[in-house]
């Protein structure tokens, strides 16, 4: 009895340490998933607030072709967004100077008064990293066909609704930038501002100031059979050669401003996966991108 007796209690204390050092690791383990928790297809990471991989990598990733539907497809890189990436000397003053020279008035104008300043940055002090390239589905019309003149016509390209109120409370994004090639600054880059639901629903405000956010233009109607915002198009071509050749310019003088090359991202590439998440750019050229910004780098050289 004596030796059951010690055999029973010895039994317990063993199971009463074991419980003890199990409840104490419990919030440890459960704190390990949130700080290596992965976001989305390019894998954001909340611990360093940085897609997966090198520069190239990311990029290759967050510039996939997005098609109707949302549906996201490899793509190359051009050349000179692969250099960028990869063995390029950080943006120089004259590469700097070569966008502002491109951009209309009176955007050149705001674009020089804030030339060296800062731009944002995160809550915890990280650097902005990435250049968030969207689409406004706006204006938006429903069945009926787009305008004979879509890239001049009036409704198209005014500005008004992304500064009254009328869409949001404050401007969507940093920069609109119209199918003739205007520009209109809803904020400036100084402002860490959020645009993706990655960084108002997910992650929340620490990955605010990561990103900079430029609304390109481009109206939509429901596809046919369909009366959701789900199933919507835009036309094509989907963007403007005003608008590849001001997207450029917006990129190398906000790099410049960065002190490094910024990585480009689109809308639905970085919320890809995100319930409700957006589908825009639709019919973005990768390459007429490329051309403009490669203009603007050798120009500067």
């Amino acid at each position: 009895m004596p030796q059951l007796f010690y055999c029973l209690v010895r039994t317990w204390d063993q199971t009463s340490i074991m419980r003890s050092l199990i409840l104490g690791l419990l919030p440890l383990i459960a704190a390990t998933p949130a700080l290596a928790e992965e976001i989305g297809e390019c894998r954001f990471s909340r611990e360093t607030l940085t897609f997966a991989g090198t520069p190239l990598e990311q990029a290759s990733c967050l510039m996939r072709k997005i098609e109707v539907g949302a549906v996201r497809k490899p793509q190359p890189l051009p050349p000179v967004l692969v250099h960028l990436m990869t063995d390029a000397p950080p943006p120089s003053a004259a590469q700097k100077a070569a966008a502002i020279a491109a951009f209309p008035e009176p955007y050149r104008s705001y674009a020089m008064q804030y030339a060296d300043a800062p731009v944002s940055k995160t809550e915890g002090e990280l650097p902005l990293l990435y250049f968030v390239i969207h689409d406004t589905s706006t204006p938006f019309y429903r069945h009926d066909p787009f305008p004979r003149h879509l890239n001049e016509d009036w409704k198209v390209n005014d500005f008004t609704p992304y500064m009254d109120g009328s869409i949001a409370k404050a401007p969507v994004a940093h920069i609109f930038l119209n199918r003739v090639g205007q520009i209109w600054a809803g904020h400036e880059f100084q402002e860490a501002w959020r645009a993706t639901k990655l960084e108002s629903r997910v992650v929340g405000s620490p990955a605010r100031g990561r990103m900079v956010h430029i609304e390109t233009v481009q109206p939509r109607r429901f596809l046919p059979g369909y009366d959701d915002r789900g199933h919507t198009y835009g036309p094509k071509p989907g963007f403007t050669k005003q608008q590849y050749r001001m997207l450029a310019a917006l990129y190398v003088y906000v790099s410049a401003r960065a002190g490094h090359w910024l990585i480009p991202a689109q809308h639905n590439t970085v919320d890809s996966t995100i319930p409700d998440a957006h589908d825009d750019p639709q019919n973005f050229d990768l390459k007429s991108f490329g051309k403009e910004v490669e203009k603007l780098v050798k120009a500067g050289r």
